[in-house]
C-alpha cells in the first residue's frame, strides 16, 4: 500500500513573508541550509527526501566548480554531504528561526516508523536588505558615479543632486514594484515565479523596477540632459 501523507489542516503557508531580523538574514545566507530551503521549494518533504535532495545539489555544485570526473564529483558530495541526523538539527535550527514548519507525518502499513513531514513557511522569503544591496547611496559612491558618468558619457560631471534624485526614483520603482507583488498580487507572484531560481527571481524583480523607472523620464530629466551634452 502507499504511503499515506497526513498533513496538519491548521496550517497554511504564506505566499511571502518578509525577512527584517539581522539574525535571520545570516540564516539565509548559510550555505548549509540553503539545500534546505531548495528542496522545500517543491513541497512538504521527509528528512530521508531532503537528504537525497541535498545530495543532488552537491553534485550540480561539484560540476560548477570545475568537477570533471565521477571521481572527483563523488569526493566533493563525500565532502559536502550532510548525515539525516545533521540535517534533522538543520531543520530545527530553521523551525526556530520561523523558516520551516512540521506539518504532519507519512504513514504506510508496511512501515511501522511513521516520518515527520517539513515544509517552508513561506513560499517565497524576501530579504529586506535587497534594496540596500542594489542601490549605493552613500556620498562616496554617489561621487564616484558621477565622475564614472564624466568619464563615460565625455560630459562635464553631473550634479550629486541629480544623481540623488535618479537613485531616489529608482528605489521608489523598486519598493513600489516589490510592494505591489508582496503585498497585494503575492499568490499570482508566487505561481508565476515557481520555477525560476533565486538568482532569477531578483533579476525580474530589477528588471520590472527598472521598466517602471524608465516609464517617468520627468523624475530624472535634469541628469538625462546632461548627459546628452
Amino acid at each position: 500500500m502507499e504511503p499515506e501523507d497526513i498533513i496538519d489542516k491548521n496550517f497554511k503557508q504564506e505566499a511571502v513573508i518578509l525577512i527584517k531580523d539581522e539574525a535571520k538574514l545570516q540564516i539565509m545566507g548559510n550555505p548549509v541550509y540553503y539545500p534546505i530551503f531548495m528542496s522545500l521549494r517543491d513541497g512538504h518533504k521527509t528528512v530521508k527526501e531532503i537528504e537525497e535532495d541535498y545530495t543532488k545539489l552537491l553534485q550540480k555544485q561539484a560540476k560548477k566548480k570545475g568537477a570533471k570526473s565521477k571521481k572527483e564529483v563523488k569526493e566533493f558530495v563525500e565532502k559536502n554531504k550532510r548525515s539525516g541526523k545533521s540535517l534533522y538539527r538543520y531543520i530545527q535550527h530553521l523551525i526556530d528561526a520561523g523558516f520551516v514548519a512540521l506539518v504532519g507525518k507519512r504513514v504506510s502499513i508496511d512501515n511501522p516508523m511513521t516520518e515527520k513531514l517539513f515544509a517552508r513557511t513561506a513560499t517565497f522569503f524576501f530579504v529586506e536588505s535587497f534594496y540596500e544591496k542594489i542601490f549605493c547611496t552613500n556620498p562616496n559612491c554617489m561621487e564616484s558615479m558621477t565622475q564614472l558618468l564624466e568619464l563615460i558619457y565625455d560630459v562635464p560631471k553631473p550634479e550629486t543632486a541629480d544623481l540623488e534624485q535618479f537613485t531616489s526614483s529608482m528605489m521608489d520603482s523598486s519598493k513600489k514594484i516589490t510592494s505591489k507583488l508582496f503585498n497585494e498580487k503575492s499568490e499570482e507572484f508566487v505561481q508565476m515565479v515557481d520555477k525560476l531560481s533565486l538568482d532569477e527571481i531578483t533579476a525580474v524583480l530589477q528588471t520590472l523596477s527598472l521598466i517602471d523607472l524608465v516609464s517617468k523620464p520627468e523624475n530624472y530629466a535634469r541628469l538625462l540632459k546632461n548627459l546628452k551634452k
